[in-house]
């Protein structure tokens, strides 16, 4: 059977959909394993599966890779141009370089038969082209939110290309084309009519959202049962820690008197107490909670969007930083929710939000109807499908 190795950044919004994936290979007879920078709890793994953290390759760049993983919470407070800094050349570049030995050294001794890596990865699909091993690109947002692919910002594209190709230069890999994505196969995790991209190149793959990964995250489902009012689920994600106590403090301001109740995604201890309609909890089994909700608030991260809209429900998104912002316009643009920036974010406003969202059926009839081109994109089934057809191509020139 093939042997697939999935290459993935410290970010787990990014892991996630690989995780799930990957549990379907193993269920399915392949062999899988995950290769990261920074260690991964063995529990996120699926059975049979193995993450790999090459330690001793990254002793020379812990320093600049915990600068690295630090400045991710500077995202809110920089400029559009500043957050494009920020991404390709404080993150996405250094972070190739560091990963680029521990990588090599378990490609030459496992001999993976395909690379899968995620689209800011960069090391992933380079080591394949060094070691001429097929490769398929992941991503989890809608590919524009990735790239300016539109081409409406020459000079921000023309940094970014010098960026990569000085990149690739410093691996030996010359010539003007970009090799940090696959060019024959990228599975996108959602559906083409949510990104917008009706003419998308042939070899991206929309499969919509996937999920199968373990999370057995504990939860207090009994007092979730005798919850009043509608229940609102409330997430910021895994990074912006640096501005969830101001965050939460407005929602409970907005709704510490609501007739509904919030289940809020963080670390409770960031207050010394919360209301009683509050049901906060620091990891939630979120795919097994979404069923149960009648609306979500969130910053845009892509897997509670995607679990928010594959349950036909609301949304209230509050762009932060990053990619927040093209997905609160693909969601403005379905009608399938409200967009707040979380820079105007105001408690009366946030309250109308919901209750319009709450109230107004139109939101969630415009979240169904996304939600059947998510069903029919195919999800893991068909992105499961793709990699195998993929590796039995006798010559997959990429």
């Amino acid at each position: 059977m093939p042997k697939f190795l999935f290459v993935v950044p410290p970010f787990f919004g990014h892991i996630s959909p690989t995780l799930s994936v990957g549990a379907s290979l193993i269920a399915r007879g392949h062999e899988v394993k995950w290769l990261g920078i920074v260690p991964l709890a063995a529990h996120h793994i699926p059975e049979g599966g193995e993450y790999i953290f090459p330690e001793q390759d990254l002793v020379p760049y812990q320093e600049e890779l915990q600068q690295m993983l630090r400045r991710q919470d500077d995202g809110p407070n920089c400029s559009a141009p500043e957050v494009l800094k920020l991404a390709f050349e404080e993150t996405y570049v250094p972070m190739a370089r560091m990963m680029m030995k521990g990588l090599s050294g378990v490609v030459d001794t496992w001999k993976p038969d395909l690379i899968i890596n995620d689209c800011i990865t960069f090391a992933g699909a380079l080591c394949a082209h060094l070691k001429g091993i097929r490769c398929v690109t992941t991503t989890p947002v809608p590919p524009e939110v990735m790239w300016n692919d539109s081409g409406n910002l020459p000079k921000i594209l023309a940094w970014q290309d010098n960026l990569v190709r000085e990149l690739q230069e410093g691996f030996g890999l010359k010539g003007d084309r970009l090799l940090v994505h696959s060019s024959q196969m990228n599975i996108v995790f959602t559906s083409r009519e949510f990104a917008g991209m009706t003419d998308a190149s042939p070899h991206m793959k929309f499969v919509g959202p996937v999920k199968g990964r373990p999370n057995d995250a504990a939860f207090d489902w009994e007092r979730l049962e005798k919850a009043k009012g509608p229940i609102v689920f409330v997430s910021l994600g895994t990074l912006l820690m640096d501005i969830r106590k101001d965050f939460f403090g407005k929602l409970i301001e907005a709704f510490a008197d609501a007739p509904l109740t919030i289940v809020a995604a963080t670390d409770p201890a960031i207050y010394d107490s919360w209301p009683e309609n509050f049901i906060v909890s620091s990891f939630v089994p979120q795919a097994a909670l979404m069923p149960k909700m009648d609306a979500v608030i969130c910053h845009g991260g892509f897997n509670t969007v995607n679990d928010t809209f594959m349950n036909g429900l609301p949304m209230l998104i509050i762009p932060i930083t990053y990619d927040h912002f093209h997905t609160a316009k693909l969601i403005e643009n379905a009608g399938c929710g409200i967009k707040i920036r979380y820079k105007r974010l105001r408690i009366s406003d946030m309250r109308k939000a919901v209750f319009e969202l709450l109230e107004n059926n139109t939101y969630r009839e415009a979240s169904a109807r996304i939600r059947e081109t998510f069903i029919t994109a195919g999800g893991n089934e068909k992105a499961v499908e793709l990699l195998e057809e993929f590796f039995s191509m006798e010559h997959a020139s990429w």
